[in-house]
């Protein structure tokens, strides 16, 4: 950069060429003062540094207002695409902090993105359509190190029972959102479809889908047969996928548990019935985490509140 570009690069202020756009507008330093909020004295300062810094005139004063000279042309030709790239400037950062724009980067559980996650989206783009979101799903081990990284800006999941115990309470927040309850699933034409308060002792011969082993799902189940003082079923297949699962079912002897919100939305369809077991089964609170430090991106905390908007209205459909 040459000398005399560094000096006007040093001296030249938009604000300056704003001046400049409205007194031409407006055909009159009197009315962009008024215009401006500013006094007649102020804007015929700003127009004289200006041309100052040009080294030329560029307006010539009359008494019906002022025109721009060959130079004002030229400087004003430049000014505009600057001022329409401040004004886009100004939109889109006003946009981004009052989280209208952006984007967030979600992680979730399986069983969250079943019907929080997607009316939660429903909701923040009813309000806020250009903010983009964009979604993963995998498992705790693998999205709370992303989300304590800046890789995601919040993660739906499941809150460990052992969660003040875990390294990652450290460095993230949760706030619950909702208690999750699990089902027992078959087939429509299952043979225990029809009898109350199903036991799991009634169910343990029959083929099973259970969660895979990594997941705190499965830890749930494990949990459930231990405390009925039964084994593992012997006839088992691990899979967290809903459509394998729904096809498993399709034999009527396969049995699986599934998480309420999900298996109430398949109830009935033909795909599945949920069976009469004799208790609720608690799966444990799911909660939106966050990073400690609390300085969530707008997009994102607009979301999180989106969030707990559905779950506090959704809530009651799950009993």
């Amino acid at each position: 950069m040459n000398p005399a570009d560094m000096f006007l690069a040093r001296k030249l202020k938009l604000y300056q060429l704003v001046v400049f756009d409205q007194v031409v507008r407006d055909g009159s330093m009197l009315y962009a003062a008024r215009t401006l909020n500013l006094t007649q004295p102020a804007v015929s300062k700003v127009i004289h540094e200006l041309e100052g810094y040009f080294e030329g005139q560029l307006l010539i004063r009359g008494n019906r207002g002022v025109t721009t000279t060959e130079l004002g042309e030229l400087v004003l030709a430049r000014t505009k695409p600057l001022l329409r790239e401040l004004q886009a400037l100004s939109d889109e950062a006003n946009s981004f902090v009052s989280g209208t724009a952006g984007n967030v980067v979600v992680g979730s559980l399986i069983s969250a993105s079943k019907w929080l996650l997607p009316e939660a989206i429903k909701q923040l783009k009813k309000h806020t359509p250009s903010v983009m979101v964009s979604l993963k799903i995998g498992q705790m081990n693998q999205l709370f190190p992303e989300l304590a990284v800046g890789d995601l800006d919040l993660v739906v999941s499941r809150v460990p029972d052992n969660w003040q115990s875990r390294t990652e309470s450290r460095d993230l927040e949760v706030e619950v959102l909702y208690e999750e309850t699990l089902s027992l699933v078959a087939g429509p034409n299952h043979p225990l479809h029809g009898k109350v308060a199903v036991t799991l002792d009634d169910m343990h011969a029959f083929p099973w889908v259970l969660p895979t082993r990594e997941s705190l799902f499965r830890n749930t189940a494990d949990r459930l047969f231990a405390e009925a003082g039964l084994s593992t079923p012997a006839n088992v297949v691990e899979s967290l996928s809903i459509l394998t699962n729904l096809s498993l079912l399709a034999d009527q002897q396969t049995i699986c548990f599934m998480p309420t919100e999900i298996a109430q939305q398949f109830d009935g369809t033909g795909l599945l019935s949920i069976l009469d077991f004799h208790s609720n089964i608690h799966f444990g609170a799911i909660g939106c985490f966050y990073p400690a430090s609390g300085t969530l991106r707008p997009a994102a905390r607009r979301f999180r509140e989106s969030l707990e908007n559905v779950a506090r209205d959704l809530q009651p459909t799950l009993g």
